[in-house]
Protein backbone atom coordinates (compact mmCIF):
# COMPACT_ATOMS: atom_id res chain seq x y z
CA UNK A 1 0.00 0.00 0.00
CA UNK A 2 2.80 2.37 0.96
CA UNK A 3 4.71 1.61 -2.25
CA UNK A 4 1.55 2.28 -4.26
CA UNK A 5 1.08 5.67 -2.61
CA UNK A 6 4.71 6.57 -3.26
CA UNK A 7 4.34 5.60 -6.92
CA UNK A 8 1.19 7.73 -7.26
CA UNK A 9 2.98 10.69 -5.67
CA UNK A 10 5.93 10.29 -8.03
CA UNK A 11 3.64 10.13 -11.06
CA UNK A 12 1.83 13.24 -9.84
CA UNK A 13 5.13 15.12 -9.47
CA UNK A 14 6.22 14.06 -12.96
CA UNK A 15 2.89 15.14 -14.44
CA UNK A 16 3.08 18.48 -12.64
CA UNK A 17 6.64 19.01 -13.83
CA UNK A 18 5.68 18.25 -17.44
CA UNK A 19 2.69 20.57 -17.23
CA UNK A 20 4.87 23.37 -15.90
CA UNK A 21 7.42 22.77 -18.67
CA UNK A 22 4.71 22.89 -21.32
CA UNK A 23 3.31 26.13 -19.92
CA UNK A 24 6.81 27.62 -19.77
CA UNK A 25 7.35 26.73 -23.44
CA UNK A 26 4.02 28.30 -24.40
CA UNK A 27 4.94 31.56 -22.69
CA UNK A 28 8.34 31.39 -24.40
CA UNK A 29 6.55 31.08 -27.74
CA UNK A 30 4.45 34.14 -26.94
CA UNK A 31 7.56 36.15 -26.07
CA UNK A 32 9.34 34.93 -29.22
CA UNK A 33 6.35 35.94 -31.36
CA UNK A 34 6.47 39.45 -29.88
CA UNK A 35 10.17 39.63 -30.79
CA UNK A 36 9.40 38.20 -34.23
CA UNK A 37 6.74 40.83 -34.89
CA UNK A 38 9.22 43.55 -33.95
CA UNK A 39 11.76 42.00 -36.35
CA UNK A 40 9.12 41.89 -39.10
CA UNK A 41 8.28 45.57 -38.60
CA UNK A 42 12.02 46.36 -38.70
CA UNK A 43 12.33 44.40 -41.98
CA UNK A 44 9.32 46.04 -43.67
CA UNK A 45 10.35 49.52 -42.52
CA UNK A 46 13.71 49.02 -44.20
CA UNK A 47 11.91 48.40 -47.49
CA UNK A 48 9.78 51.52 -47.07
CA UNK A 49 12.74 53.72 -46.15
CA UNK A 50 15.35 52.26 -48.49
CA UNK A 51 14.35 54.25 -51.56
CA UNK A 52 14.30 51.07 -53.67
CA UNK A 53 10.52 51.04 -54.19
CA UNK A 54 10.79 53.44 -57.12
CA UNK A 55 11.73 50.43 -59.26
CA UNK A 56 8.72 48.38 -60.51
CA UNK A 57 10.70 45.16 -60.11
CA UNK A 58 11.68 45.91 -56.51
CA UNK A 59 8.14 47.07 -55.77
CA UNK A 60 6.93 43.65 -56.91
CA UNK A 61 9.55 42.02 -54.70
CA UNK A 62 8.34 44.08 -51.73
CA UNK A 63 4.69 43.14 -52.30
CA UNK A 64 5.73 39.48 -52.58
CA UNK A 65 7.73 39.72 -49.35
CA UNK A 66 4.75 41.34 -47.62
CA UNK A 67 2.38 38.60 -48.83
CA UNK A 68 4.74 35.81 -47.81
CA UNK A 69 5.42 37.27 -44.38
CA UNK A 70 1.71 37.87 -43.80
CA UNK A 71 0.68 34.31 -44.60
CA UNK A 72 3.66 32.15 -43.69
CA UNK A 73 5.21 34.08 -40.82
CA UNK A 74 2.36 35.87 -39.07
CA UNK A 75 -0.07 33.12 -40.08
CA UNK A 76 1.99 30.30 -38.59
CA UNK A 77 2.80 32.30 -35.48
CA UNK A 78 -0.91 32.98 -34.98
CA UNK A 79 -1.65 29.26 -35.25
CA UNK A 80 1.01 28.46 -32.66
CA UNK A 81 -0.56 30.95 -30.26
CA UNK A 82 -4.01 29.52 -30.97
CA UNK A 83 -2.74 26.03 -30.11
CA UNK A 84 -1.56 27.38 -26.74
CA UNK A 85 -5.06 28.44 -25.78
CA UNK A 86 -7.11 25.70 -27.43
CA UNK A 87 -10.48 25.34 -25.64
CA UNK A 88 -11.83 21.95 -24.57
CA UNK A 89 -14.35 20.42 -26.94
CA UNK A 90 -17.94 19.89 -25.91
CA UNK A 91 -18.80 16.24 -25.26
CA UNK A 92 -21.85 14.95 -27.15
CA UNK A 93 -23.87 11.78 -26.47
CA UNK A 94 -22.43 8.78 -28.30
CA UNK A 95 -24.02 7.74 -31.59
CA UNK A 96 -23.73 4.59 -33.67
CA UNK A 97 -22.51 5.16 -37.20
CA UNK A 98 -22.06 2.86 -40.15
CA UNK A 99 -18.61 3.23 -41.67
CA UNK A 100 -17.36 2.57 -45.19
CA UNK A 101 -13.57 2.32 -45.44
CA UNK A 102 -12.13 3.26 -48.84
CA UNK A 103 -8.62 2.09 -49.80
CA UNK A 104 -7.64 3.75 -53.08
CA UNK A 105 -5.33 1.81 -55.40
CA UNK A 106 -3.63 2.87 -58.63
CA UNK A 107 -1.06 0.27 -59.64
CA UNK A 108 0.83 -0.01 -56.33
CA UNK A 109 2.75 -3.08 -55.19
CA UNK A 110 0.53 -6.02 -54.19
CA UNK A 111 2.41 -6.66 -50.94
CA UNK A 112 1.80 -3.06 -49.91
CA UNK A 113 -1.90 -3.35 -50.76
CA UNK A 114 -2.26 -6.59 -48.81
CA UNK A 115 -0.71 -5.05 -45.70
CA UNK A 116 -3.01 -2.02 -45.80
CA UNK A 117 -6.12 -4.03 -46.63
CA UNK A 118 -5.50 -6.57 -43.87
CA UNK A 119 -5.03 -3.79 -41.32
CA UNK A 120 -8.22 -1.96 -42.34
CA UNK A 121 -10.23 -5.19 -42.17
CA UNK A 122 -8.81 -5.86 -38.68
CA UNK A 123 -9.93 -2.50 -37.24
CA UNK A 124 -12.36 -2.82 -34.37
CA UNK A 125 -15.86 -1.45 -34.76
CA UNK A 126 -18.63 -1.95 -37.29
CA UNK A 127 -17.30 -1.15 -40.75
CA UNK A 128 -17.04 -2.37 -44.35
CA UNK A 129 -13.75 -2.16 -46.25
CA UNK A 130 -13.76 -1.41 -49.97
CA UNK A 131 -10.78 -1.71 -52.30
CA UNK A 132 -11.13 1.00 -54.96
CA UNK A 133 -9.04 -0.29 -57.85
CA UNK A 134 -8.27 2.16 -60.64
CA UNK A 135 -6.38 -0.64 -62.45
CA UNK A 136 -8.35 -2.85 -62.68
CA UNK A 137 -6.35 -5.89 -61.58
CA UNK A 138 -8.04 -9.33 -61.30
CA UNK A 139 -5.46 -10.40 -58.71
CA UNK A 140 -6.54 -7.55 -56.46
CA UNK A 141 -10.14 -8.67 -56.74
CA UNK A 142 -9.06 -12.09 -55.47
CA UNK A 143 -7.08 -10.45 -52.67
CA UNK A 144 -10.10 -8.41 -51.58
CA UNK A 145 -12.28 -11.52 -51.51
CA UNK A 146 -9.63 -13.40 -49.53
CA UNK A 147 -9.48 -10.71 -46.84
CA UNK A 148 -13.23 -10.07 -46.71
CA UNK A 149 -13.21 -6.67 -48.39
CA UNK A 150 -15.41 -5.37 -51.17
CA UNK A 151 -13.92 -4.64 -54.58
CA UNK A 152 -14.98 -1.69 -56.75
CA UNK A 153 -13.87 -0.51 -60.18
CA UNK A 154 -15.30 2.24 -62.37
CA UNK A 155 -16.03 2.63 -66.04
CA UNK A 156 -13.69 5.58 -66.61
CA UNK A 157 -10.71 7.16 -64.88
CA UNK A 158 -11.79 10.79 -64.99
CA UNK A 159 -10.71 13.10 -62.13
CA UNK A 160 -8.08 10.65 -60.83
CA UNK A 161 -8.41 9.92 -57.09
CA UNK A 162 -11.43 12.19 -56.62
CA UNK A 163 -13.26 10.39 -59.42
CA UNK A 164 -12.39 7.02 -57.90
CA UNK A 165 -13.79 8.07 -54.52
CA UNK A 166 -16.94 9.60 -56.00
CA UNK A 167 -17.65 6.46 -58.02
CA UNK A 168 -17.46 4.43 -54.81
CA UNK A 169 -19.66 6.92 -52.94
CA UNK A 170 -22.45 6.27 -55.42
CA UNK A 171 -22.32 2.52 -54.70
CA UNK A 172 -22.07 2.57 -50.89
CA UNK A 173 -24.21 3.98 -48.08
CA UNK A 174 -22.18 4.26 -44.85
CA UNK A 175 -22.74 7.29 -42.62
CA UNK A 176 -18.98 7.90 -42.38
CA UNK A 177 -16.34 7.47 -45.08
CA UNK A 178 -12.82 6.59 -43.87
CA UNK A 179 -10.15 7.10 -46.55
CA UNK A 180 -6.68 5.54 -46.68
CA UNK A 181 -3.89 5.71 -49.20
CA UNK A 182 -2.54 2.24 -49.75
CA UNK A 183 0.73 2.86 -47.88
CA UNK A 184 -0.99 3.65 -44.57
CA UNK A 185 -1.59 0.91 -42.02
CA UNK A 186 -4.23 1.79 -39.40
CA UNK A 187 -4.09 0.54 -35.82
CA UNK A 188 -6.88 -1.78 -34.57
CA UNK A 189 -8.38 1.03 -32.46
CA UNK A 190 -8.36 3.58 -35.30
CA UNK A 191 -12.15 3.84 -35.58
CA UNK A 192 -12.63 3.81 -31.81
CA UNK A 193 -10.37 6.85 -31.51
CA UNK A 194 -11.97 8.86 -34.30
CA UNK A 195 -15.59 8.09 -35.18
CA UNK A 196 -17.03 9.37 -31.89
CA UNK A 197 -16.20 12.95 -32.92
CA UNK A 198 -19.09 12.79 -35.40
CA UNK A 199 -21.51 12.77 -32.46
CA UNK A 200 -21.18 16.53 -32.81
CA UNK A 201 -23.62 17.15 -35.68
CA UNK A 202 -21.58 20.11 -36.93
CA UNK A 203 -18.41 18.10 -37.58
CA UNK A 204 -17.99 17.40 -41.28
CA UNK A 205 -14.66 15.60 -41.21
CA UNK A 206 -11.96 14.28 -38.90
CA UNK A 207 -8.30 14.27 -39.88
CA UNK A 208 -5.78 11.97 -38.18
CA UNK A 209 -2.14 13.04 -38.08
CA UNK A 210 -0.03 11.71 -40.95
CA UNK A 211 3.14 9.96 -39.80
CA UNK A 212 5.69 7.72 -41.48
CA UNK A 213 7.25 4.43 -40.46
CA UNK A 214 10.10 4.02 -42.95
CA UNK A 215 12.62 6.64 -41.83
CA UNK A 216 15.24 3.89 -41.78
CA UNK A 217 14.96 3.40 -45.56
CA UNK A 218 17.59 6.01 -46.36
CA UNK A 219 18.39 9.67 -45.89
CA UNK A 220 15.64 10.84 -48.27
CA UNK A 221 12.95 8.89 -46.38
CA UNK A 222 14.27 10.23 -43.06
CA UNK A 223 14.44 13.81 -44.30
CA UNK A 224 11.03 13.60 -45.98
CA UNK A 225 9.41 12.32 -42.79
CA UNK A 226 11.08 15.01 -40.70
CA UNK A 227 10.11 17.77 -43.12
CA UNK A 228 6.44 17.20 -42.30
CA UNK A 229 6.78 17.39 -38.51
CA UNK A 230 6.26 21.13 -38.40
CA UNK A 231 3.01 21.12 -40.37
CA UNK A 232 1.44 17.96 -38.97
CA UNK A 233 2.16 18.85 -35.34
CA UNK A 234 2.14 22.52 -34.15
CA UNK A 235 0.64 24.05 -37.30
CA UNK A 236 -2.23 21.55 -37.57
CA UNK A 237 -2.92 21.75 -33.83
CA UNK A 238 -3.27 25.49 -34.21
CA UNK A 239 -5.65 24.97 -37.12
CA UNK A 240 -7.66 22.58 -34.95
CA UNK A 241 -7.93 25.23 -32.25
CA UNK A 242 -9.64 27.44 -34.84
CA UNK A 243 -11.86 24.58 -36.17
CA UNK A 244 -10.05 24.88 -39.49
CA UNK A 245 -7.75 21.89 -39.92
CA UNK A 246 -7.29 20.94 -43.57
CA UNK A 247 -7.81 17.49 -45.06
CA UNK A 248 -4.66 15.57 -45.96
CA UNK A 249 -5.73 12.89 -48.42
CA UNK A 250 -5.18 9.83 -46.26
CA UNK A 251 -6.24 9.18 -42.67
CA UNK A 252 -9.42 11.22 -43.22
CA UNK A 253 -12.96 10.45 -42.11
CA UNK A 254 -15.84 12.37 -43.70
CA UNK A 255 -19.55 12.54 -42.93
CA UNK A 256 -21.43 11.38 -46.02
CA UNK A 257 -24.10 14.07 -45.73
CA UNK A 258 -21.35 16.70 -45.55
CA UNK A 259 -19.80 15.37 -48.75
CA UNK A 260 -23.09 15.31 -50.62
CA UNK A 261 -23.81 18.88 -49.49
CA UNK A 262 -20.83 20.12 -51.53
CA UNK A 263 -21.31 17.87 -54.55
CA UNK A 264 -18.99 15.10 -53.32
CA UNK A 265 -15.19 14.95 -53.42
CA UNK A 266 -13.67 17.87 -55.33
CA UNK A 267 -11.48 17.00 -58.36
CA UNK A 268 -7.92 18.19 -58.89
CA UNK A 269 -4.32 17.43 -57.96
CA UNK A 270 -5.02 18.64 -54.39
CA UNK A 271 -8.45 17.03 -54.13
CA UNK A 272 -8.15 16.72 -50.34
CA UNK A 273 -7.44 20.42 -49.85
CA UNK A 274 -10.17 21.51 -52.26
CA UNK A 275 -12.69 19.23 -50.53
CA UNK A 276 -11.92 20.47 -47.02
CA UNK A 277 -12.05 24.08 -48.25
CA UNK A 278 -15.49 23.47 -49.74
CA UNK A 279 -16.67 21.79 -46.52
CA UNK A 280 -15.53 24.70 -44.36
CA UNK A 281 -17.06 27.21 -46.77
CA UNK A 282 -20.35 25.31 -46.45
CA UNK A 283 -20.26 25.73 -42.66
CA UNK A 284 -18.97 22.31 -41.56
CA UNK A 285 -16.37 22.06 -38.80
CA UNK A 286 -13.35 19.78 -38.51
CA UNK A 287 -11.46 17.88 -35.81
CA UNK A 288 -7.79 16.95 -35.67
CA UNK A 289 -6.65 13.75 -33.94
CA UNK A 290 -2.94 14.19 -33.25
CA UNK A 291 -2.28 10.52 -32.50
CA UNK A 292 -0.14 8.39 -34.87
CA UNK A 293 -2.85 5.83 -35.62
CA UNK A 294 -2.01 4.99 -39.25
CA UNK A 295 1.65 5.42 -40.23
CA UNK A 296 2.47 5.53 -43.92
CA UNK A 297 5.52 5.48 -46.18
CA UNK A 298 7.59 8.61 -46.79
CA UNK A 299 9.11 9.00 -50.28
CA UNK A 300 12.02 6.53 -50.30
CA UNK A 301 14.18 8.34 -52.85
CA UNK A 302 14.56 11.58 -54.78
CA UNK A 303 12.35 10.39 -57.63
CA UNK A 304 9.47 9.77 -55.25
CA UNK A 305 10.12 12.97 -53.28
CA UNK A 306 10.23 15.25 -56.31
CA UNK A 307 7.19 13.58 -57.89
CA UNK A 308 5.20 14.03 -54.69
CA UNK A 309 6.26 17.61 -54.05
CA UNK A 310 5.73 18.68 -57.66
CA UNK A 311 2.20 17.27 -57.69
CA UNK A 312 1.32 18.66 -54.26
CA UNK A 313 2.72 22.12 -54.93
CA UNK A 314 1.02 22.44 -58.32
CA UNK A 315 -2.30 21.27 -56.87
CA UNK A 316 -2.12 23.53 -53.82
CA UNK A 317 -1.24 26.56 -55.95
CA UNK A 318 -4.23 25.80 -58.18
CA UNK A 319 -6.57 25.90 -55.17
CA UNK A 320 -4.88 29.09 -53.94
CA UNK A 321 -5.45 30.91 -57.23
CA UNK A 322 -8.94 29.62 -58.04
CA UNK A 323 -10.97 28.14 -55.17
CA UNK A 324 -9.63 30.21 -52.27
CA UNK A 325 -10.63 33.65 -53.63
CA UNK A 326 -14.04 32.34 -54.63
CA UNK A 327 -15.00 31.18 -51.11
CA UNK A 328 -13.06 33.81 -49.12
CA UNK A 329 -16.20 35.59 -47.95
CA UNK A 330 -17.72 32.30 -46.71
CA UNK A 331 -14.80 31.48 -44.41
CA UNK A 332 -14.19 32.56 -40.83
CA UNK A 333 -11.02 34.49 -40.04
CA UNK A 334 -9.55 31.39 -38.45
CA UNK A 335 -10.20 29.42 -41.64
CA UNK A 336 -8.69 32.19 -43.76
CA UNK A 337 -5.52 32.10 -41.68
CA UNK A 338 -5.32 28.30 -41.75
CA UNK A 339 -5.84 27.96 -45.49
CA UNK A 340 -3.56 30.90 -46.18
CA UNK A 341 -0.78 29.11 -44.32
CA UNK A 342 -1.51 25.76 -45.97
CA UNK A 343 -1.60 27.13 -49.51
CA UNK A 344 1.46 29.40 -49.36
CA UNK A 345 3.89 26.99 -47.73
CA UNK A 346 5.37 26.10 -51.14
CA UNK A 347 6.10 29.78 -51.80
CA UNK A 348 9.32 28.93 -50.01
CA UNK A 349 10.67 27.75 -53.37
CA UNK A 350 10.22 31.05 -55.23
CA UNK A 351 11.51 32.93 -52.15
CA UNK A 352 14.72 30.86 -52.12
CA UNK A 353 15.01 31.22 -55.90
CA UNK A 354 14.69 35.01 -55.68
CA UNK A 355 17.41 35.28 -53.03
CA UNK A 356 19.73 32.96 -54.96
CA UNK A 357 19.35 34.91 -58.20
CA UNK A 358 19.64 38.27 -56.43
CA UNK A 359 22.85 37.20 -54.74
CA UNK A 360 24.35 35.99 -58.03
CA UNK A 361 23.40 39.26 -59.75
CA UNK A 362 24.88 41.39 -56.96
CA UNK A 363 28.12 39.39 -56.89
CA UNK A 364 28.77 39.69 -60.62
CA UNK A 365 27.23 43.02 -61.57
CA UNK A 366 26.53 44.97 -58.40
CA UNK A 367 28.20 48.34 -57.89
CA UNK A 368 29.65 49.23 -54.52
CA UNK A 369 26.44 51.10 -53.69
CA UNK A 370 24.33 48.06 -54.60
CA UNK A 371 26.59 45.81 -52.53
CA UNK A 372 26.16 48.07 -49.53
CA UNK A 373 22.39 48.17 -50.03
CA UNK A 374 22.20 44.40 -50.29
CA UNK A 375 24.31 44.07 -47.18
CA UNK A 376 21.88 46.34 -45.30
CA UNK A 377 19.00 44.20 -46.57
CA UNK A 378 20.67 41.06 -45.20
CA UNK A 379 21.22 42.75 -41.84
CA UNK A 380 17.52 43.60 -41.57
CA UNK A 381 16.54 40.09 -42.68
CA UNK A 382 18.68 38.21 -40.15
CA UNK A 383 16.67 39.08 -37.00
CA UNK A 384 13.45 38.05 -38.75
CA UNK A 385 14.92 34.75 -39.98
CA UNK A 386 16.40 33.97 -36.56
CA UNK A 387 13.12 34.77 -34.80
CA UNK A 388 11.18 32.52 -37.17
CA UNK A 389 13.57 29.61 -36.63
CA UNK A 390 13.32 30.03 -32.86
CA UNK A 391 9.52 30.20 -32.88
CA UNK A 392 9.20 27.05 -34.98
CA UNK A 393 11.73 25.22 -32.82
CA UNK A 394 9.82 26.12 -29.65
CA UNK A 395 6.52 25.10 -31.25
CA UNK A 396 7.94 21.70 -32.18
CA UNK A 397 9.31 21.29 -28.66
CA UNK A 398 5.83 21.91 -27.30
CA UNK A 399 3.55 20.07 -29.73
CA UNK A 400 5.56 17.37 -31.46
CA UNK A 401 4.09 14.00 -30.53
CA UNK A 402 6.51 12.25 -28.12
CA UNK A 403 6.67 9.14 -30.32
CA UNK A 404 7.99 11.15 -33.29
CA UNK A 405 11.68 11.96 -33.85
CA UNK A 406 13.08 15.45 -33.54
CA UNK A 407 13.86 17.09 -36.89
CA UNK A 408 17.45 17.25 -38.08
CA UNK A 409 19.32 19.38 -40.62
CA UNK A 410 18.58 16.72 -43.27
CA UNK A 411 14.98 17.91 -43.55
CA UNK A 412 16.11 21.52 -44.03
CA UNK A 413 18.64 20.42 -46.65
CA UNK A 414 16.11 18.39 -48.66
CA UNK A 415 13.40 21.06 -48.66
CA UNK A 416 15.95 23.76 -49.53
CA UNK A 417 17.19 21.73 -52.51
CA UNK A 418 13.61 21.34 -53.76
CA UNK A 419 13.25 25.05 -54.60
CA UNK A 420 13.31 24.43 -58.40
CA UNK A 421 10.32 22.08 -58.10
CA UNK A 422 8.29 24.55 -56.04
CA UNK A 423 9.23 27.44 -58.32
CA UNK A 424 8.26 25.52 -61.45
CA UNK A 425 4.95 24.52 -59.86
CA UNK A 426 4.20 28.18 -59.05
CA UNK A 427 5.00 29.33 -62.58
CA UNK A 428 2.82 26.56 -64.03
CA UNK A 429 -0.04 27.59 -61.75
CA UNK A 430 0.28 31.25 -62.77
CA UNK A 431 0.33 30.29 -66.45
CA UNK A 432 -2.50 27.77 -65.98
CA UNK A 433 -0.39 24.91 -67.37
CA UNK A 434 -2.07 21.63 -66.30
CA UNK A 435 -0.23 18.75 -64.70
CA UNK A 436 -1.16 15.13 -65.35
CA UNK A 437 -1.99 13.15 -62.21
CA UNK A 438 0.71 10.79 -60.96
CA UNK A 439 0.49 8.75 -57.76
CA UNK A 440 3.50 9.15 -55.49
CA UNK A 441 5.84 6.14 -55.94
CA UNK A 442 5.96 3.98 -52.81
CA UNK A 443 8.98 1.90 -53.88
CA UNK A 444 12.46 2.97 -55.04
CA UNK A 445 13.15 3.71 -58.70
CA UNK A 446 16.24 3.18 -60.88
CA UNK A 447 19.43 5.23 -61.42
CA UNK A 448 19.77 8.94 -60.75
CA UNK A 449 19.14 11.29 -63.68
CA UNK A 450 21.53 14.18 -63.09
CA UNK A 451 19.64 16.41 -65.55
CA UNK A 452 17.06 17.24 -62.91
CA UNK A 453 19.74 18.52 -60.55
CA UNK A 454 20.81 21.12 -63.11
CA UNK A 455 19.23 24.19 -61.39
CA UNK A 456 20.87 23.40 -58.05
CA UNK A 457 24.21 22.61 -59.70
CA UNK A 458 24.19 25.72 -61.87
CA UNK A 459 23.27 28.13 -59.08
CA UNK A 460 25.90 26.60 -56.78
CA UNK A 461 28.59 27.04 -59.43
CA UNK A 462 27.51 30.64 -60.05
CA UNK A 463 27.52 31.50 -56.35
CA UNK A 464 30.98 30.02 -55.83
CA UNK A 465 32.33 31.73 -58.95
CA UNK A 466 30.70 35.02 -57.96
CA UNK A 467 32.15 34.82 -54.47
CA UNK A 468 35.67 34.27 -55.84
CA UNK A 469 35.21 37.05 -58.40
CA UNK A 470 33.98 39.58 -55.85
CA UNK A 471 36.64 38.63 -53.31
CA UNK A 472 39.41 38.95 -55.91
CA UNK A 473 38.22 42.43 -56.88
CA UNK A 474 37.02 43.88 -53.54
CA UNK A 475 38.71 41.76 -50.89
CA UNK A 476 36.92 41.86 -47.54
CA UNK A 477 35.01 45.09 -48.23
CA UNK A 478 31.81 43.11 -48.85
CA UNK A 479 32.24 40.44 -46.21
CA UNK A 480 28.55 40.19 -45.31
CA UNK A 481 27.44 39.52 -48.89
CA UNK A 482 30.24 36.98 -49.37
CA UNK A 483 29.22 35.14 -46.21
CA UNK A 484 25.59 35.18 -47.34
CA UNK A 485 26.58 33.62 -50.67
CA UNK A 486 28.49 30.85 -48.91
CA UNK A 487 25.55 30.22 -46.58
CA UNK A 488 23.26 29.87 -49.59
CA UNK A 489 25.69 27.39 -51.16
CA UNK A 490 26.19 25.24 -48.06
CA UNK A 491 22.81 23.37 -48.08
CA UNK A 492 23.33 22.52 -51.75
CA UNK A 493 26.79 21.12 -51.05
CA UNK A 494 25.39 18.94 -48.26
CA UNK A 495 22.63 17.79 -50.59
CA UNK A 496 25.10 16.84 -53.33
CA UNK A 497 27.29 15.03 -50.81
CA UNK A 498 24.35 12.90 -49.71
CA UNK A 499 23.34 12.21 -53.30
CA UNK A 500 26.86 11.06 -54.20
CA UNK A 501 27.31 9.01 -51.04
CA UNK A 502 23.90 7.37 -51.08
CA UNK A 503 23.69 3.63 -51.62
CA UNK A 504 20.25 3.89 -53.22
CA UNK A 505 20.70 6.54 -55.89
CA UNK A 506 17.41 6.72 -57.74
CA UNK A 507 16.13 8.37 -60.90
CA UNK A 508 14.39 11.68 -60.69
CA UNK A 509 10.93 11.97 -62.20
CA UNK A 510 10.59 12.56 -65.90
CA UNK A 511 8.94 15.97 -65.75
CA UNK A 512 8.97 16.18 -69.53
CA UNK A 513 5.49 15.35 -70.66
CA UNK A 514 4.11 15.67 -67.15
CA UNK A 515 3.28 19.29 -67.82
CA UNK A 516 0.81 18.98 -70.64
CA UNK A 517 -1.74 21.41 -71.91
CA UNK A 518 -5.07 19.64 -71.72
CA UNK A 519 -3.71 16.77 -69.62
CA UNK A 520 -6.40 14.59 -68.09
CA UNK A 521 -6.66 14.93 -64.33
Amino acid sequence: MKNSMVQVAQEHRIASSRSAARRYTEWSILLAVVVGMAALVFYLRWWLNSGFLTSPVLLLVFVSALAYSSFQLVGNWSLFLAASFRPLRKIYPAHCFTVDVFVTVCGEDHALIRKCLAATCAMRGEHKVWLLDDGPDPMLEQLAQELGAGYLIRGNRNDAKAGNLNAALARTNGDIIAIFDVDHVPAPDYLERTVHHFSDPGVGFVQVIVTFGNSQDGWVAQAAAESSLDFYNPTSKGMDALDSVTMMGSNSLIRRTALTSIGNYQPGLAEDLATSLALHAAGWRSVYVAEPLAPGIAPPDLASWFTQQFKWARGVFSVLLSDFPRVWSQLSWGERIAYGVRMTMYWLGPVICAHLLATVAVLFWGSQEVMEGYGQYLLTLMPLAASNVLIHWLALQRWRHPSLPAPTWKAVMLVYATWPIYTLAWLMALLRIPLAFRPTPKTPSSRLNLWWLTPQTLITALLLAGTLYRFSSDGFSSTLVLLAALMLVFPHLLFFAHCCGSQDMRSLPDLQGVAQVGATQ
